[in-house]
């Protein structure tokens, strides 16, 4: 095997210069890929508000229309996530260990949520519970789906 060594050249044959531009080409290409990948700013408040309309029509106490409208929500958002799939153009795998706990934590503290609703409006008959609930749902879901974006754009560039 042929060694190329002398002033500015590595063990690949590279010049010095020549690996810093790649490096930085990389590295370009990782910040777009971590912009590109990350959600548009209305993406989270939608997912907000399908998951506070569910929780929020329970208050009418009909359990034909809560089943529709758990359907109508899971199909919602199984084509939200497609769309921006095939908006990004990539698949991205979102659950590493750190997304996993953001997301176990977005679905315990919505379930807090509807426990809480559950209680007071059906064991206490407090009126408006789930409709308090599913308005809280909206910021939380946003902020949940943010921090899950914020993790995803650090391990995108990191490479």
């Amino acid at each position: 095997m042929e060694s190329h060594s002398g002033p500015g050249i590595g063990a690949t044959g590279m010049e010095t210069g020549e690996a810093a531009t790649a490096l930085a080409a990389i590295d370009a290409s990782r910040s777009w890929l971590a912009d590109r990948a990350i959600a548009p700013c209305w993406y989270h408040p939608a997912f907000g508000l399908f998951a506070g309309a569910v929780i929020a029509e329970a208050e009418t106490r009909s359990v034909m229309l809560s089943a529709w409208s758990v359907a109508v929500y899971t199909i919602a958002c199984g084509g939200l996530m497609w769309w921006n799939q095939q908006r990004v153009g990539v698949a991205v795998q979102y659950f590493d260990r750190r997304t996993r706990a953001v997301y176990a934590a977005h679905v315990l503290a919505l379930t807090g949520l509807i426990a809480a609703a559950c209680w007071l409006g059906l064991g206490r008959e407090v009126p408006g519970a789930f409709l308090a609930a599913g308005i809280l749902a909206v910021p939380l879901t946003v902020a949940f789906g943010r921090w899950t974006d914020r993790l995803l754009r650090v391990r995108l560039r990191a490479g």
